[in-house]
């Protein structure tokens, strides 16, 4: 079974402020990474700090 097919898809949206952001923050590596990659990336990074108790930040909702 390939990679993909145990991976799960979902839609997020974003601010377009923040959406812009993660687009130069992609574009401004060599090569530059996609938006897809940056935001599994960020999951991942997100799950073994809280796994860790390590994070950084409250998991609160913004208003």
């Amino acid at each position: 079974m390939s990679l993909l097919a145990k991976q799960k898809r979902f839609t997020v949206s974003v601010d377009q402020a923040d959406y812009e952001a993660l687009v130069a923050l992609g574009q401004s590596v060599s090569p530059p990474l996609n938006l897809q990659y940056l935001v599994r990336l960020s999951v991942r990074n997100l799950l073994e700090q809280h796994a860790a108790q390590q994070l950084s930040f409250p998991l609160e909702r913004r208003p």
